[in-house]
């Protein structure tokens, strides 16, 4: 699951996913915990910036996405090397 405001991010970072073999599905807002269950991804991509602190509420395995360095001490990837490394460690 690619979740993200920004619809070119989510759809960049969707086409890259499914270049990896993943099964996306592409979200273009902030879902709530109940619609994640619902989809039970097996890994959701967080296109940032994300309202509020999302990622700190998941169970499932989160990748944060972003193409700038931010000053939070959450695992980040900025380039699609660094998001296909971590997408073959959940998948």
């Amino acid at each position: 699951m690619i979740i993200g405001s920004n619809v070119t991010t989510v759809q960049r970072v969707s086409g890259h996913c499914l270049k990896q073999n993943a099964e996306v599905f592409p979200y273009y807002s902030i879902p709530t915990l109940e619609e994640i269950t619902l989809f039970a991804p097996d890994v959701l991509v967080l296109c940032l910036p994300i309202r509020g602190k999302l990622h700190h509420q998941l169970l499932q395995p989160c990748i944060l996405w972003s193409e700038q360095l931010m000053n939070d001490n959450s695992p980040l990837a900025t380039t699609f090397t660094e998001l296909s490394a971590c997408l073959n460690k959940f998948l």
